[in-house]
């Protein structure tokens, strides 16, 4: 199944979920109809995860080739955070219920995308800060990304109001705007 017929299904679940609540009393759906109303719920549950899933693999976070050791701590703290939001009460039990009790779409993605968020904070911004470094000389030291192999240009240093920063190559191409780096001051 291609990523826009996995959506289309999604999205046909919901509606066909959504449609058989408001014709049909809950209660005769969990009765009379029970094995169809279980089926569609499964189903939903499944197009959830599938979703959530699709979503963190789509914004992948770039990992340095050589750094074995981080990229081993990486996998392994983000297996314990999805398997800790699996548990009863986590995000994947909440997402599924925005979807399949309450029907809502924007709820769910919005605990979809924290699923991801804590992914981020928790485990790939300690990783990512482990590579950045100040350099430069005193008076002139820039933040340097050896992932990205880029320099942060920060709002700061650009100036005129600026209230982002970004990477850039060292002749001030390429920027990026992803994960600004969280190490702290220059002691340098």
């Amino acid at each position: 199944m291609t990523v826009d017929e996995h959506f289309k299904k999604l999205d046909a679940d919901l509606a066909r979920l959504i449609h058989n609540r408001e014709k049909v009393p809950l209660e005769q759906l969990q009765t009379r109809y029970a094995k169809a109303y279980n089926t569609l719920i499964a189903e939903l549950e499944w197009d959830a995860d599938w979703f959530a899933d699709a979503y963190i693999e789509s914004l992948a976070f770039p990992r340095h080739p050589e750094d074995h050791a981080g990229n081993e701590w990486l996998d392994k703290k983000i297996a314990a955070i999805l398997e800790e939001e699996r548990r009863p009460g986590g995000l994947v039990e909440r997402y599924r219920a925005a979807l399949t009790e309450r029907m809502d779409r924007n709820e769910f993605e919005q605990l979809v995308w924290e699923r991801y968020n804590r992914l981020e904070q928790e485990a790939f911004m300690p990783y990512w800060n482990r590579h950045c470094r100040w350099a430069g000389e005193p008076g002139n030291r820039w933040i340097y990304n050896d992932i990205f192999k880029k320099w942060w240009y920060s709002p700061e240093r650009r100036g005129n109001g600026a209230t982002c920063g970004y990477w850039i190559n060292s002749d001030y191409t390429g920027s990026d705007m992803r994960y600004p780096p969280g190490i702290g001051d220059d002691t340098g």
